[in-house]
């Protein structure tokens, strides 16, 4: 039977009670839907899966979003991030999600939800590394001095690929795809402020990787708001980090959260994560969308 354990920090919830390598049935899908509502981050422990299996999971939860660089063969929205190298050359994303940020804001329709499924966990003086960390962008919301609240309203996010680019190149990435091209996308606008879909509850929808400006303001008072907002999200009483362990599949929801991977682990401290992406659902109270 499926049960909840929260984390105790800011946000976060273990699931136990439930094999993923199994099809799952509407009412544990519509539970851990609601549960990913409620807590933002799910973590499920000590599942096996193929990547096919995985993808079939992430499919139940939103629109299958394909991975266009180190895709796993016969899994097209399966990607590997990975620092293995394998006669010199990488076998996945080296530096993935070294910046705060939610993925897929470049999206029109905005990213719901991310699943990484741990193969590879580093580990050091008997603890491991590479944690991932997270901030609740709905607590934050919330905790926000009424003035802001009502700046806020209505408020528009320009989110820009090519911003995000120049910032985590600045920050130290070494991908080749952001040394060597821009996207060829244009920037998706946002709401600073999202009614989440599955709690009906504010949450920041400002990802300080991606939001280059906010429409509407002058360029002096955009960046103030940004550079407050951003302060405000990244507060210690917000936040969680999870310690990885090898079968821990862990699922976020991009909406109401941001987060940051910690890369705390050195060349020949092998890590290596499957990830499945999905934008939110035309219908979201569907338990079964593909």
């Amino acid at each position: 039977m499926l049960t909840i354990e929260p984390t105790g920090a800011g946000l976060g919830a273990f699931i136990n009670g439930i094999d993923l390598s199994q099809e799952l049935g509407d009412a544990d899908v519509q539970a851990i839907r609601a549960a990913l509502g409620d807590y933002g981050v799910v973590c499920f422990r000590q599942q096996s899966l193929t990547p096919v299996r995985q993808q079939a999971f992430a499919t139940r939860f939103g629109i299958p979003q394909p991975s266009n660089e180190w895709n796993v063969p016969g899994a097209p929205m399966v990607s590997v991030l990975s620092n293995i190298l394998v006669d010199g050359q990488n076998i996945g994303y080296v530096d993935a999600g070294m910046s705060w940020h939610k993925d897929m804001t470049y999206l029109a329709k905005p990213g719901f939800a991310t699943m990484l499924y741990a193969l590879e966990i580093p580990h050091r003086d008997g603890r491991s590394l590479g944690s991932t960390h997270f901030t609740n962008a709905r607590a934050a919301y919330d905790d926000l001095p009424e003035e802001m609240k009502r700046k806020l309203e209505g408020a528009i996010g320009v989110n820009s690929a090519e911003y995000y680019n120049t910032r985590i190149i600045r920050e130290g990435s070494v991908r080749k795809a952001f040394a060597e091209k821009k996207k060829k996308r244009a920037p998706a606008l946002h709401p600073i402020v999202y009614t989440h879909p599955i709690s009906g509850r504010k949450v920041l929808y400002c990802d300080p990787g991606h939001v280059e400006r906010i429409e509407g303001f002058d360029e002096r008072e955009s960046g103030e708001i940004l550079d407050f907002l951003r302060e405000h999200q990244l507060q210690s009483k917000y936040r969680y980090a999870h310690e990885w362990s090898v079968g821990d599949l862990l699922m976020w929801d991009n909406m109401g959260t941001l987060h940051k991977a910690t890369q705390d682990y050195g060349p020949l401290e092998h890590r290596r994560m499957h990830r499945c992406m999905v934008s939110q659902p035309d219908d979201t109270s569907s338990a079964r969308l593909l």
